[in-house]
């Protein structure tokens, strides 16, 4: 695992050559769970806010929350609705700084396997749709209305990026070439 960090961080900046699967994984895990980690805790102060206002709302509220109107999708009153506002910025942020922890690593782990660093992008544009509906998305949480064009949308579009996104992953864990490839000498196992 040290090694793999050492290696890794030591190599932010360079998409060139390539790496093994001993070398590339436990790194990548180790990101992944980190950012778990900062995703919680950006997240928890805005449901501990939301929860408490439920809370307070049923209090207010006995007979609970207002039932569905038939045809439409429920949603909650929208003093129950989580401040996702708050969250916005430091989870784009965080995003970002995952994406560039991973670029360099990704792309000598694709190299390895003969293929170039550009599949590493395979995810990134229905993230960015994703990214560019989440205003519309929010607005549209806590509006009652029935399922709509937006709604395919946003269904389709995480369709895509899943799909791209587990390509991605099969190709990382594919076996790297035996010997030289185009993109240089096979990694030293460690």
């Amino acid at each position: 695992m040290g090694a793999s960090l050492r290696h890794n961080f030591g190599k932010l900046f360079v998409f060139s050559g390539r790496d093994t699967r001993g070398l590339f994984w436990p790194y990548a895990l180790m990101i992944f769970l980190l950012g778990m980690v900062a995703n919680v805790v950006i997240i928890v102060p805005v449901m501990a806010d939301m929860f408490s206002r439920v809370i307070t709302y049923l209090q207010r509220h006995p007979e609970g929350l207002p039932q569905p109107v038939p045809g439409q999708v429920q949603t909650l009153p929208p003093e129950l609705m989580p401040d996702f506002s708050a969250i916005l910025v430091p989870m784009a942020i965080l995003g970002v700084a995952t994406l560039f922890l991973y670029a360099a690593g990704v792309v000598r782990r694709l190299h390895d396997c003969d293929r170039t660093g550009w599949w590493a992008a395979l995810p990134l544009p229905p993230q960015l749709l994703g990214l560019a509906l989440t205003p519309m998305t929010l607005e549209n949480m806590a509006q009652p209305q029935s399922a709509s064009p937006l709604s395919a949308l946003i269904g389709l579009n995480s369709l895509a990026y899943w799909g791209a996104l587990i390509a991605l992953i099969v190709f990382l864990a594919s076996e790297g070439t035996s010997g030289p490839n185009r993109f240089g000498e096979a990694p030293a196992p460690r």
